[in-house]
């Protein structure tokens, strides 16, 4: 894709006006973005809508289109420079994540270390 050579990050407008490999509605991902992007202008209409993270990386690296998501949901796919990360310039895609457990149960061993880990961390870690 050209978007892979590109050395300027692309503005919110140009990803909004651009059809994309996404989610689908009512994920995580999917809402993130498209309330980010809302604001720069009607949103075109995805190029595919897939269940999956995993389908939605595959289509990517099969050259079928761009597509946005997690950064941590794509770190294998970066490392091996099969998917190149392309920065938006003043768009702000944050997701929050949220621990559940049943009531009355306090979380124990590695999940406590885990939500110990995740409490400590700066707010403005890469989502």
């Amino acid at each position: 894709h050209p978007w892979a050579r590109r050395r300027t990050p692309l503005t919110p407008g140009e990803l909004a006006a651009t059809p994309l490999i996404l989610r689908e509605h009512g994920s995580g991902t999917r809402q993130v973005l498209d309330a980010a992007l809302a604001v720069h202008g009607p949103l075109a209409p995805p190029l595919l809508e897939l269940s999956s993270t995993t389908a939605v990386k595959g289509a990517a690296e099969s050259g079928a289109g761009p597509c946005v998501l997690s950064e941590l949901a794509l770190g294998e796919e970066l490392s091996a420079r099969r998917l190149v990360k392309v920065p938006i310039a003043g768009a702000r895609l944050r997701r929050q994540l949220r621990a559940v457990w049943p009531s009355g149960h306090r979380p124990t061993g590695p999940a406590r270390d885990l939500l110990s880990l995740t409490r400590s961390e700066p707010s403005g870690g890469t989502a």
